[in-house]
C-alpha cells in the first residue's frame, strides 16, 4: 500500500494543529528555530510504533515545561514532575496515538485502514545529548513561543 504523495510535512502540519487544538485546545504552530528545545531542559520523547501499512515511527520531543502545561490544559489540573510523571507520559502517549492516527488519515487512500503499535514514552536529559531519533525527519512546532518537535521515521 502506498501512502499519498501528499507533502509530509504538510501532511504532519495538518495533524499537529488538529490534535493539539482538539485535545488541549492549544493552538500548535510552525515552529521558530529560535524556540527549539534546547540543552537546557530535560524532553519526553513519546515514539509509537507504525505497523500498517508500511512500518514506521511517529514521535513527539516535547520539553518538560511544555508537557507539564499540555497535560494540564487536558486533564483540567496542576501538574508537577515529582507527583505526576507517569500521569503526564500517558498524555503524551495519547498524544502520539491521535497524532499518529490523524497523519494517517492525511496520507493513506481513503477507506484504507492501519494498525498503530503501543506508544512508549520516558524522560531524556535534554534533546541534544540524549538524541534518540537521529534517523527520523524532525518538524519544528511551538505553542506559547515553546518549541518541540513531531517526528517521522519510515523504514
Amino acid at each position: 500500500m502506498q501512502l499519498s504523495t501528499v507533502s509530509m510535512a504538510e501532511a504532519m502540519k495538518a495533524a499537529v494543529s488538529e490534535v493539539f487544538e482538539a485535545m488541549a485546545f492549544m493552538e500548535a504552530m510552525e515552529g521558530q528555530p529560535e524556540n527549539a528545545p534546547t540543552a537546557d531542559e530535560p524532553v519526553f520523547y513519546t515514539r509509537l510504533p507504525i505497523y500498517k501499512p508500511s512500518q514506521a515511527l511517529v514521535g513527539l520531543v516535547v520539553p518538560q515545561s511544555l508537557a507539564l502545561e499540555l497535560a494540564g490544559a487536558m486533564m483540567m489540573r496542576d501538574f508537577n514532575m515529582d507527583d505526576d510523571e507517569f500521569e503526564v507520559m500517558d498524555v503524551l502517549s495519547e498524544v502520539a496515538n491521535t497524532l499518529a492516527g490523524s497523519l494517517l488519515t492525511n496520507v493513506m487512500p481513503d477507506g484504507e485502514s492501519f494498525e498503530l503499535g503501543l506508544p512508549e514514552c520516558r524522560v531524556i536529559s535534554d534533546c541534544i545529548t540524549g538524541k534518540e531519533w537521529e534517523n527520523s525527519e524532525e518538524y519544528l512546532f511551538e505553542i506559547n513561543g515553546t518549541g518541540f518537535y513531531a517526528t517521522w521515521e519510515s523504514a
